[in-house]
């Protein structure tokens, strides 16, 4: 019931019909009350005036006889001014007669003429109203008008009275009117409700009819309708053609990844608008787009590298919107070789954003001359947010598995360590029984003896094999360390000392060191060594010369900044080494803090180098990153934690072991 009551108060006809009523309702209201109150008062008053017109009427026919007692000189004579008043009693007589008028003339208490059958006690409170006004007074049931004037010179009391009756006829004239008025408002009330039925109703009704039923509405008549019943059939169209359009693309999306996405939703859009269409990733320089999948003359195509300069894409990703071309793209953008190469008339490009609203990629449509509708520009949206959360998941894909090749990395170089550093520390304890016996044998043997050579030569492998083995404690994070404040700038520049008088000329060496490099804690002679053991690598990886590059500055790791998931937060001093040299492939990245790995010819590198920095990097709560490829040099990053402390010697010897 409820709702059946709902559904009818939420009807046009009745939110039309109540305003009317509710209107109409008020007017009659508003005739009522202002228009025939105040023509009846109106009328009232008018009958008002005409009774004290009477009643002056009456006092001039007064005066006249006076005046002409006057002008005869006879005031004097009683006997005329007897005779006077009895011609103008008379003559007073004959004009109430004449209007319908009743009352009487008083004089010195005694009635001179009467005219109606009125009391004395009646006529007397007549007597106290005003002089020549009138008044409303009731007798005997009957409505009265009256009028009072005291002609003062003969003392006569004039009293008129007008039975109310006797404007009955323009009463009933102003009611006649009211009357006409009310059913001609009626009567437009109901017109107007007609008219609204006829012509606004009925044309909804057929509007509404057909999209209850899911139809499209096909109104014929008032234009304005027309209009609007066109307009509704062209939105439902393009309803149910972006409808369509998503419900494809929702398909793709949950049955495609990664390249198949890409692919279907490229050729996607060519079946869609009829044109050619691109989803491309901007470049880390933001000066090109690499292209994950084209979809151009029927063909799928990849991996090719557009600039962006001088093309539309360009205004895409600058200007983070929007743009849409409907006719002669290819002209206005001549140096857009795919545009030049079909000759393409349209074009509308798409940004693709990610979460810190970043252009991150591209999504692109062109070909035949086309205009663009409101429905088009939402599905390419649309297909914009998609590829974006495609992009999202591939790159965070990419993050967990470089995630997990890290942890499986540290854990290996963890296990490696553990083992290395056993093996080290019983090997060192064997290396030192053979390093002291070969020494005691060699002070036991004369120089010139033959045995004498075999045993310096067995002291010398011994010593290596020890230095070996240190390498191996570095790596394994064990070892003793002598912690004090340093700064970066100090060991940079006293391995730049070294490498200036030992490597070869065509390696130029080069410094740039930030001013207020922030200090950390560390063992001094391990770093250096590290730091040259760096230099020592990009030396031999320039065997024709090149530059070495030796940077420090401060950084500060945040939740927001940091590269790597890895990487604790907060202020850090780092070192970077760089070179020109012949670079390293991924595989190899991979590998170089491996134990005993080497790219190195056998004899010319132990494999040791870049796991012992490691160890004692990690030893120093630090992170070493990589940067390289091949052809392209190698760039090795140092971050170590900085402290609030000066560089200031602290006495203080530590053991991991």
């Amino acid at each position: 019931m409820k709702e059946h009551l709902r559904r009818i108060i939420n009807t046009l006809a009745f939110r039309i019909l109540i305003p009317v009523f509710a209107i109409v309702f008020l007017l009659g209201f508003s005739v009522y009350i202002f228009v025939l109150r105040s023509v009846s008062g109106f009328a009232d008053e008018h009958i008002k005036e005409n009774i004290a017109d009477m009643s002056g009427d009456i006092y001039r026919i007064c005066d006249k006889s006076l005046n002409d007692l006057l002008m005869e000189s006879a005031s004097g004579d009683k006997k005329l001014v007897r005779l006077k008043k009895g011609f103008t009693i008379d003559e007073i007589e004959s004009y109430m007669t004449a209007n319908d008028l009743k009352g009487g003339i008083i004089e010195n208490g005694k009635e001179r003429l009467r005219i109606g059958d009125f009391t004395q006690e009646f006529l007397q409170k007549i007597e106290d109203t005003e002089g020549h006004t009138a008044s409303t007074f009731k007798y005997a049931g009957e409505k009265y008008y009256a009028a009072y004037s005291h002609f003062e010179p003969w003392g006569w009391h004039i009293i008129l009275l007008k039975d109310a009756g006797d404007y009955s006829g323009l009463l009933r004239r102003v009611n006649s009117s009211y009357a006409v008025t009310a059913v001609i408002l009626l009567t437009s009330a109901f017109l107007f409700l007609y008219l609204l039925n006829i012509y606004i109703r009925k044309p909804v009704s057929a509007i509404i009819a057909p999209i209850r039923k899911g139809e499209k509405p096909e109104y014929k008549g008032i234009y304005e309708f027309e209009f609007l019943s066109g307009s509704i059939g062209r939105l439902i169209d393009s309803l149910q053609h972006e409808t369509k359009m998503l419900n494809n693309l929702y398909l793709i999306a949950v049955s495609k990844k990664g390249e198949d996405f890409f692919d279907e939703v490229v050729m996607d859009i060519g079946r869609m608008f009829g044109l050619n269409s691109l989803i491309a990733r901007v470049s880390p320089d933001g000066e090109a787009a690499e292209v994950v999948s084209l979809y151009l003359n029927g063909e799928l195509k990849k991996d090719l590298k557009m600039p962006l300069e001088g093309t539309p894409c360009e205004g895409v990703v600058t200007k983070k919107h929007m743009v849409v071309i409907e006719r002669d793209a290819y002209k206005q953008f001549p140096n857009a070789d795919i545009l030049s190469s079909i000759k393409a008339d349209s074009y509308i490009g798409i940004a693709v954003f990610n979460r810190k609203n970043d252009v991150v990629g591209l999504v692109n449509a062109f070909g035949k001359q086309k205009e663009f509708s409101e429905s088009d520009i939402k599905v390419l949206q649309a297909i914009g947010q998609m590829v974006a959360a495609e992009f999202e998941r591939l790159n965070e894909e990419k993050e967990k598995e470089a995630l997990r090749e890290q942890l499986f990395h540290g854990q290996k170089l963890e296990a490696i360590g553990t083992l290395a550093g056993g093996v080290a520390h019983d090997f060192n304890n064997m290396l030192q029984g053979i390093l002291g016996y070969a020494a005691y044998l060699k002070m036991k043997v004369p120089a010139d003896d033959p045995m004498y050579e075999p045993l310096s030569v067995i002291e010398h492998s011994a010593e290596r094999a020890a230095d070996l083995t240190k390498k191996l404690l570095g790596f394994a994070r064990k070892g003793k360390y002598i912690i004090e404040p340093l700064n970066l700038n100090d060991i940079a520049e006293n391995v730049t000392a070294i490498t200036a008088r030992t490597f070869d000329r065509k390696i130029k060496t080069e410094m740039t060191l930030a001013p207020d490099l922030w200090t950390i804690e560390g063992d001094k002679s391990q770093i250096e060594h590290v730091i040259l053991n760096l230099c020592l690598n990009s030396r031999d990886a320039m065997p024709e010369g090149g530059i070495l590059s030796i940077e420090t500055f401060n950084t500060e790791i945040t939740k927001e900044t940091k590269p790597r998931r890895y990487m604790k937060e907060g202020k850090y001093a780092a070192i970077k080494v760089l070179d020109t040299g012949t670079g390293m492939d991924e595989e190899t990245q991979k590998r170089i803090f491996e134990p005993f790995f080497t790219t190195k010819e056998v004899g010319k590198g132990t494999g040791m180098g870049l796991p012992m920095a490691y160890g004692v990097v990690k030893n120093h709560n630090g992170f070493i990153e990589v940067d390289s490829a091949p052809g392209k040099g190698s760039a090795f990053t140092i971050y170590l934690p900085a402290i609030e402390k000066k560089a200031e010697v602290i006495n203080k010897v530590i053991s991991t072991a």
